[in-house]
């Protein structure tokens, strides 16, 4: 679609200098609809830069949760050309205008052509296709809990203890002789002494780290639709109400860890394993004092060799309790697109040493069979159950043209002492992860959200829908599990923390709250730069529908009768749609749960008839 879009605004363009357009409202058209189009590739391949597939859920996602931790060195090169070519649109599209004439409204019989054929390049640009994509994507209500199942996941007495190493887009592809000979040699000679699922995908909203790591954990994709990433962005917890491994193995009284190089708030990983049962959760900032040399670190945190050395001291730890225990942790020296190579491989380089990601993945490779080979030969591993995977697919990055010709799945491999060696070719995704991996740590386990227990059941990829649309289905039903909290656990706010506090919970405000008839929240709609802003979506409520809005007395000025405040802060309204009956506070602080209440029963009786 990229190079139709590039053809055809080329040809736009050439054609719109060449003809003598006498109607100037075809003529601003056109020339709006190249702009439009140039702006757009211009973005694409920006996106596709970073993702590997232009606009899609990754991005969306970490531009709404921001992007603290980001390594954004290796990505300058690619803004500055950004920038640069923005600045030759601008620069031709008014060159361009400098030839519309405003006194005509002849017509000439090619001008309504090309004005057709550059709004073709717009309809066909792959920036347009993703927005759609994500966007106004078909919200289904049929029974999409069809495919969501949890069960009763109980563990039995003696459960093993769990260690998952997610490896940093170290997909299986890489560990193909035939593409990559003596690529992986560590990795393929523990292959055999591990089960091996060798035909795993990763399906729609789970191919980037944080996405990857709730598909394998919770067995649900990381929706982000435009509504559920806004609210997500100033929750408390994330995906407060999903069932994940973490929460049945804390409740199952394990010791659970989880340590990683970055910083913790890139993507919201802290904040997700604190969410389900996490109580040990360690990035950057908590772990770069271990360092013995402060500056040895990557854009993106900690090189895999300190971590690695990390992770062996806490399993020394955790060994020596007398309680069960789950360590996760994430590698991030293959991160694309160029990879980082760690001290400790410095002589370690694949073939003739010139393409980066490879010669970190043989680095990679060489750290993780150490780790690996450790594990299992201590006299723990009787009592542990061992996962190793890659976190998602490899995004774009220096190998990927030889990537591209090999069979591409995710690596999962699963290390067991009463395990056969084997390798499972049936069809399966990142979903299947965590069914699977309990049952082999004593749980009944055999579904979890989309996952199915791959050893007795079939994936529900096999079932004759594609995964894809499988989880546009099922996205009202994962947005659910945000779980916004509720004034029936109390209702405060503090303007010193700029938060709403529903007793232990709380959401960051400006924020507008939309409440059912029983008072219940309905939905938490947050203030972002690129959102609507909450004003306008007052003005979009259906009839009498109940809300709370936290904002700038400036915003909330007009919805009232008071001219002036004397405060420049934030106010607090309480309403209901195309209700002359409100509840207004100078100073939100004094807004409680009584009153909301009260209000809300004898919402016939305005506060300002007193």
């Amino acid at each position: 679609m990229s190079y139709i879009a590039i053809g055809l605004t080329f040809v736009s363009i050439i054609f719109f200098i060449k003809s003598n357009f006498k109607n100037n409202l075809i003529k601003i058209s056109t020339l709006v609809f190249i702009y439009m189009n140039l702006i757009f590739l211009g973005f694409f391949y920006f996106f596709n830069f970073l993702s590997g597939d232009g606009l899609n859920e990754a991005v969306i996602f970490h531009i709404v949760h921001g992007i603290t931790g980001f390594g954004i060195d290796e990505y300058i090169f690619p803004g500055i050309l950004l920038i640069t070519f923005i600045s030759f649109s601008i620069f031709l599209v008014q060159r361009l205008s400098s030839q519309i004439k405003y006194k005509t409204n002849k017509l000439n019989s090619l001008n309504i052509p090309i004005m057709f054929g550059a709004l073709l390049s717009l309809i066909v640009n792959p920036l347009s296709n993703d927005i759609k994509d994500i966007f106004f994507y078909i919200d289904k209500d049929i029974s999409s809990n069809m495919y969501m199942e949890e069960g009763n996941i109980k563990l039995i007495k003696n459960s093993k203890n769990i260690i998952f190493l997610y490896l940093e887009q170290f997909e299986q592809t890489y560990t193909d002789e035939n593409l990559f000979p003596g690529l992986t040699p560590n990795i393929n000679k523990l292959k055999k002494q591990s089960t091996s699922f060798t035909n795993i995908i990763s399906p729609k909203a789970t191919n980037w780290t944080i996405a990857g790591m709730v598909a394998s954990q919770c067995g649900i994709p990381l929706i982000t639709n435009i509504e559920v990433a806004n609210n997500m962005g100033g929750m408390d917890k994330f995906l407060a109400s999903a069932l994940c491994i973490g929460d049945i193995l804390a409740e199952n009284s394990y010791d659970l860890h989880y340590i990683n190089g970055s910083h913790l708030d890139f993507a919201g990983k802290g904040k997700f394993y604190e969410t389900h049962g996490f109580k040990s959760i360690e990035g950057l900032e908590e772990l770069k004092s271990r360092l013995l040399n402060s500056s040895y670190k990557s854009p993106w945190g900690l090189y895999d060799d300190s971590l690695y050395e990390i992770n062996t001291d806490r399993l020394n730890n955790l060994r020596k309790a007398n309680k069960p225990y789950g360590l996760f942790t994430l590698t991030l020296d293959t991160h694309h697109p160029n990879g980082y190579i760690s001290s400790s491989c410095k002589n370690k380089s694949y073939e003739d040493g010139l393409n980066s990601i490879l010669n970190s993945i043989h680095c990679a490779d060489y750290m993780a069979g150490n780790f690996i080979e450790n594990i299992i030969n201590d006299d723990s591993f009787k009592d542990t159950v061992l996962v190793v995977l890659s976190d998602h697919m490899a995004l774009k990055n220096t190998a990927s043209s030889r990537l591209e010709e090999g069979n591409r799945k995710n690596l999962f491999l699963i290390f067991s002492e009463n395990l056969p060696n084997q390798e499972i070719s049936k069809p399966g995704s990142m979903f299947d992860v965590a069914p699977t991996v309990m049952s082999l740590i004593g749980a009944n386990s055999s579904s979890l959200g989309l996952g199915r227990n791959l050893f007795i059941k079939d994936s529900l990829m096999t079932g004759g829908k594609e995964m894809n649309k499988i989880i546009e289905e099922v996205r009202p039903t994962v947005a659910s599990l945000w779980s916004f909290p509720d004034i029936s656990n109390g209702f405060k706010i503090s303007l010193e923390e700029e938060k709403i506090l529903f007793g232990p919970r709380s959401v960051r405000f400006p924020a507008l709250l939309l409440l059912d008839n029983k008072n219940e929240t309905q939905e938490v709609i947050f203030d972002f730069y690129y959102a609507k802003s909450l004003d306008k979506r007052i003005m979009d409520l259906k009839n009498q529908q109940k809300f709370i809005w936290i904002d700038s007395c400036i915003k909330i000025k007009p919805f009232i009768k008071i001219d002036r405040f004397t405060t420049d802060s934030f106010c607090s309204l309480v309403g209901l749609k195309n209700n002359k009956d409100y509840l207004f506070n100078e100073n939100p602080e004094q807004l409680n749960k009584q009153l909301i209440v009260d209000f809300f029963n004898k919402s016939n009786k305005s506060f300002f008839d007193n």
